[in-house]
C-alpha cells in the first residue's frame, strides 16, 4: 500500500503491528493504516493532515492539519478527531511523543529561517496553554525534526547552528523535561556527497533513536558533468 507516490508520512505503532501514513486523496488528505502481518488497509479519516506519530498504546494518531498548522488526535476505534497543541501565531509542527505518553516534543514556525522546539506536557490528550510550554531551543535558528529518547530523558534534533544540517541532542531533567546544560552535536553531515539537506521537506522518514543507534536517511546534493564525443 505504500507504492504510491502520494502517500506520505508512514509511521509504525510502537509493537510494529500497524504503519499509519496519508495519502492525498482529491487534493484532501486521508489517513489510512495497514496491517503490517496481511497488509490490510483501512481509511481512518477522510480529510484529517499529516501522520506523524502514534501514541504508545496504539490507541490514538497524532496528525498536523492547517493552516495554520496545529496538532490533532485521531482516536483510531472511533474516528472522533481533536485539537491538542495550537499557537497564537505559528505554525505547530512535526510532534513527537515519548514512550511513556505524557509527554510531547514540537515546534513552531517562526519564520522561513527560524525554527523553535517545546515540550509539553500531555493531560489527558491535550497540552496546556503556551504559558506552561517548555522552551528547548530559543528560536533564533533552524533547529527542528525533535526526537525522543527511548528513555524521555533526551531529545534529539535536526540544526544549522554550524551551517550545516547535523543532528543534535540536548539532555532533558527527568522530572520536568527541563534543558540540562547546552545542546551538543552528536552526529555531523557537513558533506554535500552524504547530506541531511531537503530531508525535511521531501516527506521522507526523519531520523529516530533506538537504544544506542540513530537511524536517518542521508541525500547527495550534487551530481557530476560528462561530455562523450559525438559519433560521427
Amino acid at each position: 500500500p505504500l507504492g504510491n507516490n502520494s502517500t506520505r508520512r508512514p509511521a509504525f505503532s510502537a509493537d510494529g503491528s500497524k504503519v499509519a501514513y496519508s495519502v492525498l486523496d482529491n487534493q484532501k488528505s486521508a489517513i489510512l493504516a495497514a496491517e503490517s502481518k496481511n497488509g490490510v488497509v483501512k481509511k481512518l479519516c477522510e480529510n484529517c493532515g499529516e501522520v506523524f506519530c502514534w501514541s504508545p498504546d496504539g490507541k490514538a494518531i497524532f496528525y498536523v492539519s492547517g493552516p495554520p498548522g496545529r496538532i490533532y488526535l485521531l482516536n483510531v476505534a472511533s474516528g472522533e478527531k481533536s485539537e491538542v497543541v495550537k499557537h497564537s501565531k505559528y505554525n505547530v509542527i512535526r510532534p513527537s511523543i515519548s514512550s511513556d505518553g505524557h509527554w510531547m516534543s514540537f515546534h513552531t514556525q517562526v519564520n522561513p529561517l527560524s525554527r523553535q522546539i517545546f515540550i509539553v506536557p500531555l493531560r489527558g490528550g491535550k497540552a496546556p496553554e503556551e504559558k506552561e510550554w517548555i522552551p528547548v531551543t530559543d528560536g533564533s535558528g533552524l533547529d527542528r525534526e525533535a526526537f525522543w529518547s527511548p528513555d524521555g530523558n533526551s531529545l534529539y534534533f535536526l540544526s544549522e547552528r554550524d551551517g550545516f544540517r547535523c543532528i543534535w541532542v540536548q539532555r532533558l531533567e527527568p522530572k520536568t523535561k527541563r534543558p540540562l546544560g547546552a545542546p551538543f552535536s552528536v552526529y555531523h553531515s557537513h558533506s554535500s556527497r552524504r547530506s541531511l539537506m531537503n530531508l525535511t521537506n521531501s516527506g521522507a522518514a526523519g531520523p529516530a533513536v533506538s537504544g544506542n543507534k540513530l537511524v536517518f536517511a542521508q541525500r547527495e546534493i550534487t551530481g557530476n558533468i560528462w561530455m562523450i564525443e559525438p559519433q560521427k
